[in-house]
């Protein structure tokens, strides 16, 4: 729809397709546009062929055609729905239940559009919220409201009213709120600092902001399909599955047809991937890797491990390609641990095993305005009391050991770059054994009582069991692609961890399916497994059945090893549940009776859905499936299919089987359903020999799985390739099974000049050369470049040298942010291919297209107090407050900094006198000045919820200072004067490392041939005093704002665009300051009324004068030490 209005892309136009896409109530109008629509999708839908083919082929097409059929179901209802009776009551009696849950709390997740302005939008943010549930239409604004008709009242929304809700109620989440979507920090900021306007009024100007830059969106979207610069892939179903067909599907195409796993659960249809049948392209690009993935905050429903390493493998090696996960739900009380308790483990453990690490613990800083959420959550706490609290959490993964610029094109040839790690086959059985007990921590004895009493009042996302024996699987499968160990030995060891551990409540019974998923993934096959369930003679003190024609494929010569029951389990069984999938966690029992003895294994992972099966007596007794299409609705038993081992089938008395299923042990189910299920838990129980209720077959119905785990291995096989001992760098565990150091190995050919080098007694020396790279030298002449695959301590590292032998071994302990204060990982740039430069860890933005801030007035002051103040963690916060101005912290000394230029430009800083736009970095010892920054705007930065300042620099030389000495006498006498930012050596290196990257941020121009970074090799070219960071490529490329400035005009040729913006702590690394709303108020941020402090903004009775200039004041001495960096370049002036 939104490509069809290009021709006549008038208001009216994107107003209906907003009034579709967000309103849960439409005019008749709309109504009408939408079934006229809809009827052009269905012509063009008719099959697979015929929407390629179509108008809409080019730009929208499907990964399926399972997927097609399902939309187009959809499109025949918003065609023929009957709007006026039944779907009508539905929607308005959702709307009005919703609405009276609201109340009048205050519900602030919509405050995420204000960016840094969320502190002084909660009021009109939950008005917005509250009128859109009560009205239908976004905010309750007057103009959507009045079109509705006499009372608001208006047609259900088709696109609202259906959905895919098994039992048909109204299924809107409870969150959706339109302006959520939207970037309206300039609005709230209009709002906060414009004239006071009552509540209604405010809400209305946010919708119609959010409206026009909806209408951009659609104009602009059009256009790049009228270019065919967009298309999108489609597709309904189960996410992982999807990702595991897909990856499948890179080892060959003809393997992403084969159907291996059902579509989505419920539901008995295979996935096939074949919407590339008719495609113009020999190979389809969905089975390439990808450069980007972005999972939105799917980890939230299916587990943070499994939506990691089910798109791990489909990611792109390259520096520029990036996995984007992020979740809503809180994981704990403390930010901090939130993704190490989401992985079960240590983060960079995790990011060392999986070839994958979040930028967060490489660079230990970050530009996003993590602040915000912070004062969100602690708001939300004070104003809502839900047990299910928010945390919003984006980690952005890349690879750890992508090559900056200065390696990637200095590297020799012979020299290997680290590409995977080793590990001891017992620590990496120790560590997944850990990882294995936090991913099941729900059955942990000892935390099941505590856990309950605890959900009571707080819940996290991790009480909901997300994973089962295929997850931990999962994440050995792919971890066996990226590590060097003795698999057999370390294999050997996790398992008997796992079988005599008993703090998990049902780990013995789960034995038995940990074993089977690692034989179906092709990871490791236990031998009774591996040599088929005939050859085995006695498990569990159990004989072998003899072989019988009246058990079907068990009672073949040689049945496979894993077989699949399909149990029906009668309706009527369902009964304790209502008329709703939302059942508690169930598993499959098998058991088997024999004598006293009594044997029970029980299985997680299967696939249910409902209708009926029947024995083919001409198929060798296969079931035939007719599946119910209205599932909880209809009135067809639940039929369970669950893949077993088959020996655990062949043993003892076929008569003293069992398969059941049951409710999963937890205090919950406990205390609902024992009354009525009996301690097991049981739902529905029989025998193996009923075979109107038991069937055993191999391959589950409607897929293919013979060659399932032919095909796990070959994938394996592909993904193992290229990696070998000799580029492997040993990971050393320390006692809480953390990776803890790196060695790396090198050994050099016998007769080889390093090797007789070495014999000679050549000396060794080890030299750094960036976060991840050594310079290995023997002797006078001869080096070899090491690379680890993680930052490391290469300051510390420690050498073994086998002379005789002819090997060097270099240890260095791993180096995670926040350790690291010189940037040296953040502000790193990359290579790719190409020989492109690329940012490793810092977001592009584009200047030109953030909203400017055109002016700030006092009411400004508020929000960005509250945003710099955010900046600082809690550690730099203690550090500041004891040091003062002695601060040796360079991460700490370069954000006051930022604080000052910011402040200072805005015209709130308090040692100066109205907005300052020109400043100098200047040398604390020589009073120098090295750097000077023309700063011509202050823009929001849109997608990182902060702000930034649109400026150029000019470093400076002896040789530019000559040139240009004139114009810098110009500068300093023209008022307001520049600002000198004092710095000290450390902060000084620390800005040069950073300008090239704030360069690389905003740069709209190409690097030349020739440019300076290539031909040296080294980004920045130089951090010593009197040398130029960067490079000339960008030079002399101003806009018209800058040379509205008189007195910038003779720096034209010489200054180069960066994007300046405040950097703040990285959430998951170190705990942040509090903010207010939580309890405390930081000095920042306080807004009562009276004298203030200039440096911390406290109000006192009394304040101390500066002696020299008289013109600032302080509460403390400890206040006038700290703030002498930035006041002493004014003071007396």
């Amino acid at each position: 729809m939104c490509a069809d209005s290009l021709p006549s892309a008038d208001h009216a136009t994107s107003h209906s397709i907003w009034n579709l896409f967000y309103h849960m109530l439409i005019p008749k109008s709309d109504l009408v546009i939408l079934q006229e629509h809809t009827a052009k999708l269905l012509t063009a839908s008719e099959t697979l062929q015929t929407w390629l083919k179509s108008s809409y082929g080019d730009y929208v097409q499907f990964t399926n055609e399972a997927t097609l059929r399902e939309l187009r179901q959809y499109w025949i209802q918003y065609k023929t729905i009957d709007v006026s009776g039944k779907i009508d009551k539905i929607v308005r009696i959702g709307m009005l239940k919703r609405s009276k849950e609201i109340g009048t709390s205050s519900y602030l997740h919509g405050l995420r559009s204000a960016g840094p302005l969320w502190f002084s939008g909660m009021k009109v943010s939950g008005h917005s919220y509250r009128k859109y549930w009560e009205t239908g239409v976004a905010g309750g604004n007057s103009m959507d409201s009045k079109a509705l008709g006499e009372k608001g009242k208006g047609y259900a929304n088709p696109m609202f009213a259906v959905s895919s809700a098994p039992s048909g109620e109204f299924a809107v989440h409870y969150g959706s709120e339109p302006l959520l979507g939207f970037n309206l920090a300039e609005t709230f900021r209009e709002l906060e600092c414009g004239e006071k306007i009552h509540l209604a009024a405010q809400s209305d100007r946010l919708v119609e902001a959010a409206k026009t830059q909806f209408t951009n969106w659609i104009g602009n979207f059009a256009k790049f399909v009228k270019n065919q610069r967009v298309c999108t892939q489609l597709f309904h179903g189960d996410a992982i599955a999807l990702c595991q067909q897909l990856q499948l599907g890179t080892t060959s195409s003809e393997q992403a047809d084969r159907a291996k796993v059902y579509i989505k659960p419920w539901k008995l249809q295979a996935l096939r991937l074949d919407g590339h049948a008719g495609h113009k392209e020999t190979r389809w690009p969905l089975l390439d890797p990808f450069d980007v993935i972005d999972t939105s905050n799917l980890g939230d429903h299916v587990g943070m491990i499994n939506m990691v390493v089910a798109t791990v493998p489909l990611l792109r090696t390259q520096p520029t390609s990036v996995l984007c996960t992020e979740t809503l739900l809180a994981v704990s009380d403390d930010p901090k641990s939130s993704l190490s308790d989401a992985l079960g483990t240590d983060v960079a453990t995790f990011s060392l095993l999986i070839g994958l690490a979040p930028i967060g613990i490489l660079a230990g800083t970050t530009l996003e305005a993590v602040s915000n959420e912070a004062g969100l959550q602690a708001t939300s706490r004070s104003v809502q009391s839900q047990k299910q609290s928010q945390y919003r959490l984006r980690v952005h993964w890349k690879s750890p050991n992508i090559q900056p610029l200065s390696s990637c094109w200095a590297l020799e040839s012979k020299e290997k770059i680290t590409k995977r790690v080793e590990v001891d086959p017992e620590g990496l059985a120790a560590w997944l054994f850990s990882v294995y007990r936090k991913m099941f921590a729900k059955e942990d004895i000892s935390n099941l009582f505590p856990a309950a009493l605890r959900m009571q009042s707080n819940q996290y996302s991790t009480d909901i069991q997300r994973y089962t024996r295929a997850a931990i699987v999962a994440l050995i499968r792919v971890i066996k692609t990226k590590v060097l160990t003795d698999w057999d030995r370390m294999m050997g060891t996790f398992l008997d961890m796992v079988e005599m551990d008993r703090s998990l409540l049902v780990g013995s019974n789960s034995l038995q399916e940990l074993n089977m998923h690692l034989a179906l993934f092709g990871v490791w096959t236990l031998p009774v497994l591996a040599k088929g369930p005939r050859r085995v003679q006695k498990t569990f003190n159990l004989p072998l059945r003899p072989r019988s024609n009246v058990e079907g494929i068990l009672g073949g010569v040689d049945p496979p090893s894993i077989v699949h029951i399909v149990l029906s389990v009668p309706r009527k069984c369902l009964d304790i549940f209502g008329k709703t999938s939302a059942t508690p966690g169930m598993h499959i029992a098998v058991k088997q009776q024999f004598g006293a003895q009594q044997y029970e294994n029980s299985f997680y992972s299967f696939h249910c859905c409902f209708g009926k099966f029947s024995q083919n007596e001409e198929d060798g007794g296969l079931p035939v499936f007719e599946e119910d299409d209205k599932g909880w609705l209809g009135s067809a038993d639940l039929v369970i299919i669950c893949p077993v081992p088959t020996f655990g089938l062949l043993m003892g008395p076929r008569s003293g089987l069992k398969v059941s299923l049951a409710l999963n042990a937890s205090p919950e189910n406990a205390a609902l359903f024992t009354s009525k299920l009996g301690f097991r838990l049981t739902i529905f129980e029989t025998s193996l020999e009923n075979q109107h209720r038991v069937s055993i077959c191999e391959d589950p119905p409607n897929l293919n799985t013979h060659d399932f785990i032919a095909s796990q291995q070959e994938w394996l096989q592909r993904y193992s390739n290229g990696a070998d001992a000799e580029t492997a760098a040993f990971v050393v565990l320390d006692s809480k099974r953390q990776a803890h150091k790196l060695q790396i190995r090198t050994t050099f050919t016998q007769g080889s000049e390093e090797a007789k080098a070495l014999a000679a007694g050549a000396s060794v020396a080890v030299a750094p050369v960036d976060s991840s790279t050594v310079m290995l030298k023997l002797g006078d002449t001869l080096s070899r470049r090491l690379v680890f695959p993680f930052p490391v301590q290469s300051t510390n590292s420690k050498t073994r040298i086998a002379r005789k032998s002819s090997w060097i071994e270099v240890e260095a302990a791993i180096h995670v942010a926040p350790q690291q204060d010189a940037f040296d990982t953040w502000t790193k740039i990359h290579t790719t291919l190409d020989g492109s430069l690329s940012l490793g860890s810092i977001p592009r933005v584009n200047l030109d297209v953030q909203p400017a801030i055109s002016s700030t007035t006092k009411k400004d002051h508020g929000w960005l107090n509250i945003l710099m103040g955010g900046t600082l963690s809690e550690t730099e916060k203690q550090l500041k407050d004891q040091n003062g101005d002695q601060s040796t912290h360079p991460k700490l000394e370069l954000k006051e900094s930022l604080n000052i230029i910011f402040q200072s430009f805005a015209g709130f800083h308090p040692k100066t006198q109205g907005p300052v736009h020109t400043f100098q970095l200047t040398l604390q010892r020589n009073n120098s000045c090295h750097t000077l920054l023309f700063i011509s705007g202050m823009r929001h930065d849109l997608d990182l919820g902060s702000v930034v300042l649109d400026a150029w620099v000019l470093p400076l030389t002896n040789v530019r200072v000559q040139k240009l000495s004139s114009a810098i006498q110009g500068l300093l006498s023209a008022k307001p004067q520049p600002l000198g930012v004092y710095l000290n050596d450390r902060e000084s290196i620390l800005w040069k490392r950073l300008l090239p990257a704030l360069a690389e941020r905003c740069r709209n121009w190409h690097h030349k041939a020739n440019c300076e970074y290539r031909i040296k090799g080294s980004i920045p070219l130089s951090v010593e005093e009197n040398q130029n960071p960067l490079c000339g490529c960008g030079e002399d490329k101003v806009s018209p704002s800058f040379m509205k400035v008189k007195q910038w005009a003779p720096f034209k040729k010489y200054v180069t665009r960066v994007a300046i913006a405040p950097v703040f702590p990285v959430p998951y690394v170190e705990s942040l300051i509090r903010l207010p709303g939580s309890g405390e108020s930081s000095a920042a941020t306080t807004t009562k009324k009276g004298p203030r402090c200039d440096n911390c903004n406290a109000e006192a009775g009394q304040l101390l004068v500066c002696g020299k200039c008289g013109r600032v004041r302080y509460c403390s001495k400890e206040c006038q030490r700290a703030a002498w960096k930035g006041h002493k370049g004014l003071c007396k002036k």
